[in-house]
């Protein structure tokens, strides 16, 4: 069993490294369906509104749904055994989304895949709060999570390929089972890693014991206890972290068909010039952000919701210079800088929960963030997008405008909230040090 001391083990440092990889593939699978927009629109006869709801909302209700009971048990029962099963089940469902028949099969078998990704996120960040010291956790976070962001380039980069690839002959063909498109090989493709590393992790990667006061099991939190007014400042700050990263949703799910429809690009040629920009802006910045956030805070300790307002404001500014771009290398200038700015920040929240919440609770505000993240973030952010230049070019066609709207709603929210959550998150700090 990898034990927790002061300081962190190897094997704790290897155990973060296998449940990145794990959220790297959740990531792929989550959001390669933003690459296929333009076959599926033409498989399924259905339009941008329609595919946004699949990618967004109706990915984002039943994550957000089973989120909160899938922390709770995550703060409970064996968080490594829920961890492979729950990957069983989303591997499974994106394996059968390559033979989906109809785009309501395929809407079913998308809620299959966020049904088994709810239990991911919070069992690792219990776990990783139990594998390291106070000291080590906002670091491991933070790499844990820069991986999952890892992941949604990977899809980019992988699925942009594949596509590219595959479309020049127009499908695959496999021995004794049949004929392939494009968009359906890459889902085939995206599901195999998952069931690679679920068997990694149950045959390397232990239980780790919860962690103790004064030699004394700590309890499992109460139903809703962040309900109480003492964690009102963290649900604050989910909620200026979930509308900022709207933007980020908003912008990932159409950026490649906006270069494809305004700039004239393939499809592979967009989706891997996207995930390029994303894994050296985005990730960059999960990256540094807590490091800067981490220094910071030695001198002022209300800098993590300072440093969230800054990039929500500043990926926002980035969005809208993205969106009036005249060409494609000042929209993908534009796009990495705001990537930089909102994904960077955006891990923060999950560094929160390390620094404010207690052992028993950590599994639950995960859920909670993961939760508000869903609904907000990816349930509102790729419908936001169509759905305002819908309403302001009557073609509907235009993506600058839908970024733009965006943009102009969504930073300044988030940063609002975020400054409202920082005097209690002060006093949170001071009344309440986390074990």
């Amino acid at each position: 069993m990898i034990e927790t001391s002061e300081k962190a083990s190897p094997r704790a440092w290897y155990a973060v490294g296998l449940l990145g990889m794990l959220y790297v593939v959740a990531f792929v699978d989550r959001i390669v369906l933003a690459l296929l927009i333009e076959p599926l629109k033409a498989e399924f006869n259905v339009s941008d509104t329609q595919i946004s709801l699949l990618i967004g909302f109706n990915f984002a209700l039943f994550y957000a749904l089973v989120g909160l009971p899938m922390g709770r048990l995550a703060d409970r029962i064996n968080r490594r055994t829920l961890i492979i099963a729950s990957t069983a089940v989303w591997a499974a469902c994106t394996l059968m989304s390559g033979f989906a028949t109809a785009f309501w099969v395929l809407g079913a078998l998308r809620i299959g895949v966020a049904i088994g990704e709810a239990a991911l996120s919070p069992s690792a960040i219990s776990m990783i709060g139990d594998l390291f010291p106070k000291k080590d956790r906002g670091r491991a976070t933070s790499v844990y999570m820069a991986m999952g962001a890892a992941g949604a380039t990977g899809g980019y980069i992988l699925g942009g390929y594949l596509v590219g690839l595959i479309g020049e002959t127009g499908g695959i063909v496999i021995p004794g089972i049949g004929a392939f498109k494009a968009w359906q090989t890459v889902f085939l493709a995206v599901s195999l890693p998952a069931v690679v590393i679920g068997v990694l992790l149950w045959l390397t990667v232990r239980e780790p014991t919860r962690r103790t006061i004064d030699g004394v099991a700590m309890e499992p939190s109460r139903a809703w206890e962040w309900l109480k007014k003492t964690w009102r400042p963290m649900l604050l700050l989910f909620i200026a972290g979930s509308v900022g990263q709207t933007m980020v949703h908003g912008l990932l799910t159409w950026a490649p068909s906006f270069m494809v429809r305004d700039f004239g690009w393939m499809v592979g040629r967009a989706g891997m010039t996207i995930g390029v920009a994303t894994l050296l802006g985005g990730v960059g910045g999960m990256v540094l952000w807590p490091m800067i956030t981490e220094r910071w805070n030695r001198t002022r300790e209300d800098a993590l919701p300072l440093v969230l307002t800054f990039g929500v404001l500043a990926g926002g500014a980035a969005m809208i210079v993205a969106a009036t771009a005249s060409g494609p290398a000042i929209f993908i200038a534009g796009f990495g800088v705001a990537m930089f700015a909102l994904m960077g920040t955006g891990v923060l929240l999950m560094i929160a929960i390390q620094q404010f919440a207690n052992a028993n609770m950590r599994g639950e505000m995960m859920a909670l963030c993961l939760l508000l993240t869903a609904l907000i973030a990816q349930g509102i952010g790729p419908t936001f997008v169509p759905m305002a230049s819908k309403l302001l070019d009557p073609a509907g066609a235009d993506i600058r405008m839908g970024y733009i709207a965006l943009a102009l709603v969504a930073a300044p929210i988030a940063a609002l909230f975020a400054l409202w959550a920082r005097p209690g998150l002060l006093r949170l700090k001071r009344e309440n040090p986390v074990d």
